[in-house]
């Protein structure tokens, strides 16, 4: 019987156990990633005090007068980079579908260790390895969340690892995809909506994520996550305290030649009887190196997809959200302007 919720699984055997308990562990993703695509992870090892800190400095940040967020706005070829405020972007588009702009602001962040030496004085550097921009205030913000992100890394890469194991390959078979990595991280703000939005708009209009894995934190509270089940219905995603959850994007459903399923989500609206609640989400998108080369692993059946630089691959979908646009061509253009 085909899963109808997002699963719960302890990684921690997969972290500490022998060759069963990581068997064991992968046998469970790969169920949930081959059904609904999302799973919720505890045992993943990342401090709770880590999370909290960064949640209470995003709330004070977005708690800033509006010409402070945007001393660090976003820059026009809208990189994830610095604030995004309400009604910036659609992720509905990402999928070719025109919506009014998502209700939510953002803080984003990409890599911290600067661009390797193949993509410096390329496009690709300005795509993917433009330097962070913090804010100045609340003190202390800078550090939370460049400790967040490599938190929130280790544990995409731990889940990289189970996938290999799932998939019947190496257990350290995608490392050398992400050791220079191009992965994003961002807090989000869903405020309060003290208006009806506009007919179909949505705190986080529905989308597939696009890299390998996503990893994150979000409040349970109404208008919160929902993942569309294969009967079509929508089902609220309700992760127990202390875990984190997970769902592949569309580059691991193309790696897998779509054994996997990336799945259709969103962030729905609150009621009206909570429609004055805010809700706060903190999510890595663990993205791989940028000239690596996504080919299809899967032995048994003909590929559906020729081989794919990442970047390429990346740039055209992303943008379309950003731009708010359907178009590939001009997104892509955009990106690298």
């Amino acid at each position: 019987m085909p899963l109808e919720q997002v699963p719960v699984i302890d990684i921690a055997p997969f972290i500490a156990g022998g060759r069963l308990e990581k068997q064991r562990v992968a046998d469970e993703i790969r169920r949930a990633c081959e059904e609904i695509g999302f799973f919720t992870v505890a045992g993943h090892g990342v401090p709770e005090a880590n999370i909290e800190e960064a949640r209470r400095l995003a709330f004070a940040f977005f708690d800033l007068p509006m010409e402070e967020k945007r001393r660090i706005e976003r820059p026009p070829s809208k990189v994830s980079r610095g604030y995004t405020w309400v009604g910036d972007r659609g992720l509905a588009y990402s999928l070719g579908e025109k919506t009014a702009p998502d209700l939510q602001e953002s803080f984003g962040m990409g890599p911290i260790d600067g661009a390797p030496p193949a993509a410096v004085g390329t496009p690709a550097e300005k795509a993917f390895f433009l330097p962070n921009m913090f804010p100045e205030r609340p003190a202390g913000f800078r550090k939370a969340f460049e400790t967040l992100y490599r938190d929130f890394d280790r544990t995409a890469v731990t889940v990289l690892r189970i996938f290999a194991v799932a998939l019947g390959l190496d257990e350290r078979a995608f490392d050398d995809k992400v050791d220079r990595h191009t992965s994003t991280f961002r807090a989000i703000l869903y405020p309060p909506q003290l208006r009806e939005p506009e007919p179909g708009q949505l705190r986080a209009g529905a989308h597939s994520d696009y890299g390998t894995v996503t990893v994150l934190r979000g409040d349970d509270v109404p208008g919160g996550l929902q993942v569309k089940i294969r009967s079509g219905e929508w089902v609220d995603v309700h992760p127990p305290k202390g875990t984190l959850v997970c769902n592949i994007g569309d580059l691991m459903m193309r790696w897998t030649n779509d054994r996997w399923l990336s799945n259709l989500h969103r962030v729905a609206n609150p009621p009206r009887a909570h429609a004055a609640n805010r809700r706060m989400t903190i999510v890595f998108f663990q993205n791989p190196n940028f000239d690596a080369e996504i080919k299809v692993i899967d032995p048994t059946k003909p590929p559906k997809y020729e081989p794919v630089r990442f970047g390429d691959y990346y740039l055209g979908k992303h943008m379309k959200a950003q731009h708010l646009t359907v178009d590939d061509k001009a997104a892509k253009q955009a990106a690298t302007a």
